[in-house]
This record gives structure tokens, sequence and C-alpha cells, in this order.
């Protein structure tokens, strides 16, 4: 691939790579599942839209303390995350906190929330855990790239090198804080869709009354819901500010749900030793190196019958979700830049971003799962969708940066704005590319 690619300029490069994700993407097509096999897939896209359009709540205060318990488990889990994150980018460039954060941020939040369930019941505990956890080792990352990535460095100052405290709170911080803050922010709408989403597995957030919804085609309720939750995430940026942050915090506290479950060092310790070992009849009479050897020889079987063909499936399913990402990227991008003088065709590009978004891709696959029938394409196009929305959220401040809110035309787009903006594009596409593997293995929940 290096030298594929060598001599090239940096446009070349990008452009190239960009059309072999999008081959390789063609290519494995035709090895993966993506048959449509619904018969009448616009009976059903009408159904749904009739219900979506036409929302309906019979219990207005349920709606609202699903919304509250949403807001407080992300509020919560989001502001561990980033104290402890904090702490750990300090230490990142170590190997051993760069390989912990890496694994631990690759088991997706519904993955966490199904453990801790175990321990802790469907509980607060449970969803802010799941979220903090995760979320604290994606922060790690993040802000030690903004760290790397700051203009005045260490080595070109020598007369920081034996205060490097002095260092971090004087010159690295006042360079890194603006971005960090920016992240934080970003990272805490991110924090509000996982939250819904802890409610497939049944903890009590939006999620779970949605999902239900869908399940039980009352697209009424689910069409107020995913409003509700579409102006939950529209009105962020109007009230969430870091004075006000100490008060939303005891508020957070003080509505999260309370549960019967009591738990005790007995069941932590039934989980660790026993739950999660498999419970084979030969494992369990066998000690010592024997049980090491059955082990080892269970999860050989199990992984050539069934985790062998999940990895395939999964990889086809990111990459062909990757490029179907970088596709429909391309095609927003030009709307966002050449439509923002005209204001009500701004506002129309901004709510589809938004809802593209916010709406989490389960239930983007999940929709599409009843318009297309059971394949890997529902997954491609949901995770598609939900990406792109994103990354079109985030090109689309920088465009507006570039342009300074003035007229473009399609010519000044494609050989000003776009050349400026494209390696950016690139960076939010891999490191989207790392996600889109993660929620590729959680949607074979659905």
């Amino acid at each position: 691939m290096i030298k594929l690619y060598a001599g090239l300029s940096e446009g070349l490069k990008l452009r190239n790579f960009t059309l072999s994700l999008l081959a390789l993407a063609l290519l494995l097509s035709f090895f993966a599942n993506i048959e449509v096999f619904s018969s009448d897939p616009w009976a059903h896209f009408y159904q749904m839209l009739s219900g979506l359009l036409t929302p309906a709540v019979e219990s207005p205060d349920s709606l609202a303390f699903d919304l509250l318990y949403t807001l407080a488990f992300a509020l919560i889990g989001v502001s561990l995350s980033v104290v402890f994150g904090f702490f750990l980018s300090l230490l990142y460039q170590h190997w051993l906190i760069s390989s912990l954060c890496a694994f631990f941020r690759a088991i997706h939040e519904l993955f966490w929330a199904l453990i801790f369930i175990q321990l802790f019941g469907l509980s607060s505990t449970s969803a802010i855990l799941a979220i903090a956890i995760p979320y604290a080792c994606t922060f790690a990352r993040v802000f030690d790239d903004i760290y790397q990535q700051a203009p005045l460095k260490l080595n070109d100052n020598n007369q920081y090198a034996n205060t490097k405290i002095s260092y971090f709170c004087y010159v690295l911080m006042p360079q890194a804080w603006q971005q960090m803050a920016a992240y934080t922010r970003y990272r805490f709408e991110c924090g509000v869709r996982t939250s819904a989403v802890l409610g497939f597995v049944g903890l009590p957030t939006i999620g779970f009354h949605l999902e239900t919804a869908f399940k039980q085609a009352d697209y009424s309720y689910a069409g107020a819901l995913l409003l509700a939750f579409y102006l939950l995430i529209a009105s962020i940026k109007y009230w969430l500010k870091l004075s006000l942050l100490p008060l939303y915090l005891a508020l957070s506290f003080y509505f999260l749900p309370s549960n019967d479950f009591v738990n005790d060092n007995a069941n932590i310790w039934r989980f660790i030793s026993s739950d999660i070992w498999p419970q084979t009849s030969p494992l369990q009479n066998a000690d010592g190196v024997q049980w090491l050897l059955g082990y080892v020889q269970w999860f050989g079987q199990l992984f050539a019958s069934q985790g062998l063909q999940g990895v395939i499936n999964t990889l086809l399913l990111s990459i062909m979700a990757l490029a179907l990402t970088a596709l429909l990227c391309l095609l927003i991008a030009p709307s966002v830049a050449c439509l923002q003088r005209f204001w009500l065709a701004e506002k129309s590009t901004a709510t589809a971003l938004l809802v593209m978004r916010s709406t989490p891709e389960y239930i983007l696959a999940f929709i599409f799962l009843l318009l297309l029938g059971p394949s890997m394409l529902p997954a491609v196009i949901a995770l598609a969708i939900h990406n792109a929305g994103l990354i079109g959220f985030l090109l689309q401040r920088n465009v507006l940066v570039i342009s300074r809110k003035e007229a473009i035309s399609l010519s000044q787009y494609l050989y000003k704005i776009m050349p400026k903006t494209y390696p950016q594009f690139i960076s939010l596409l891999m490191y989207r590319a790392e996600i889109i593997l993660r929620e590729s293995a959680i949607l074979g929940v659905s």
C-alpha cells in the first residue's frame, strides 16, 4: 500500500485511499449477504411513516421521567469518564496504559451494561459504569492526541525540562483546553445517545420504551419518543454550561431511579468464578492443567464453529458500512457548504443531520430489518446513515469557519473548501471506523 502511493501528493493519496475503500467494499459485497427478502417493503414503510408523523403520548409524565433518567445517566457517566480519562491521558504514552485503554474502549457500552447487570441488576450503577468505563478510555486517547498536536512542545522549550508540572499547567493546557472542552461537549451528546441505547437491555431510559414501541408496531408512540429525543439533543448547546454543571450533577443524583436489587460479595464472586466460565461437564469436573487444556479446546471449537464466521461477517459489514458512510458524506458535504446562504435550506440540512446522528443505529437497523428482511443490508444502511450524520455535523462547523458564512458555489466548494476539509474528513472517517467495528458486533443483538 505504501509503495502504491509512493511519489504522490497528499491530495492524490487521500483520493486513491477513498477510491480503494469504495472498490474494496464493492468487491466484498459479492461475498456478503445483502439480499432483500421483504415481499412488500413499501407497505411497512408507509405504516411506519404515517405513525412517526402522527406522534402520540398517553403518559407525558412517564416520558418526562424517561428523559430525566437518560440525562442523569449521561451526565454522571460522562463526568466520571472525563475525570478518569484526564488522569489516564497523562500516562497514555506508556504502552500498558494505552493497551488497556484500547482493550476497554473496544468493548461496546451494551456489552458493559450486560456485564454489570449481572452484578448490580437493572440499576443506576450498571448504566453509569457502562458509560464511564469505555468513555474514560476514549477521553484518554483523544486528550493525549490533543497534547501531541499542541504547537508548543516540551522539546522546543528547554527551560521547562525540569518543571513538567508547570509546563503542563501553563504551556500545554492553555493550548489544549479549548479543543478538550469542545470534544467533551461533543462526547456528552454521544453519552446521551448511549444512555438511550442502554434501554435496549432493560435499563430505565427512553430507549427501553422506544424499542418496545417499534417491536409492538406502535409507531405513533415511537414517533413521540424520537421527537422528544431529537429536541433534547438539539437543545444541548443552549443549556450545557460548565458553570451550571455542579447543579446538573446534583439534580442528576437526585433523580436517579431506585431499584430493589440487593448486591453482595457472594454474587460478585459467583459471577467471577462461575458465571463467566463455560459450564460444560468435562470442565466442571477438571482442575489445574486439565482444566486449562479443556478450556483451550472448548474455546478453539467454539471459535472454529461460530467465532471465525462471526469475525469475517463483522469485518465485511464494517468495511461496507465505512465505504457507504464515506459515499454519503461526499454527497452531503456540497449541500452543507453551498446551501448555507439560504436560511430554509441551511436549517433543513441541519435538521436532517440532527435526525441522522441522533437516531440510534440499533433503531435504524430494526427499521430497515422490517423493510428489507434479515441480511447485512439493514445494518450497513443503518451504520452509514448514523455515522454520516455525525461526520457531516462535525465537518459543517469547519466549512462555516473556512467560508465565513459567505455564499459558495459548487465550483468554489470543489476547488477551495474541499481540499482544505478533506484531510479532516479522512481522519474523522478513520476515527469512526473503530466505532463502526464495535457497532457492527453489537448489531447482532438485534
